[in-house]
């Protein structure tokens, strides 16, 4: 039986937030993945500054990390540098690395794809294309 969990609202706001933030949907989509109104969906984005938020994310996680590797090789020659702090950025760069993948990751790799296989099959891409819709659901229903 296929039974999903009903998302409370801390969990579409979540989601929402995170397709906002990662990914190039307009807020009608993201209302209509979430299943909640764009009247609400406009309430949290103002809310939460999402617009600020989004603006921010060009500090990506990726780009952090490169910084970090920077800074530990600096540190690894520096003779008057402790241990500790190349272990708390080793273990900085640990924690940034071990991030789950996202909805809004798996909807950017998805969405490349499809643009890839309709150079190669259009109507096979159309049917992947169901799938993947099929499976972003099923994992919204998981949260």
């Amino acid at each position: 039986m296929n039974e999903r969990k009903r998302l409370t609202n801390d969990e579409k706001y979540a989601i929402a937030q995170d397709l906002f933030l990662e990914t190039d949907k307009t807020q009608k989509e993201i209302a209509e993945i979430i299943h909640v109104t764009e009247k609400t969906l406009g309430k949290w984005k103002i809310e939460g500054d999402w617009e600020m938020l989004k603006s921010a994310s060009t500090v990506t996680a990726r780009k952090i990390i490169e910084n970090l590797y920077k800074k530990a090789h600096a540190l690894s020659e520096d003779p008057k540098s402790k241990p500790n702090d190349i272990i708390q950025i080793a273990n900085s760069i640990e924690k940034l690395s071990n991030k789950k993948v996202t909805v809004s990751q798996i909807i950017n790799v998805f969405k490349d794809f499809t643009t890839y296989a309709f150079t190669q099959d259009a109507e096979l891409a159309k049917e992947v294309n169901l799938l993947q819709k099929k499976y972003v659901d099923f994992k919204i229903g998981e949260k």
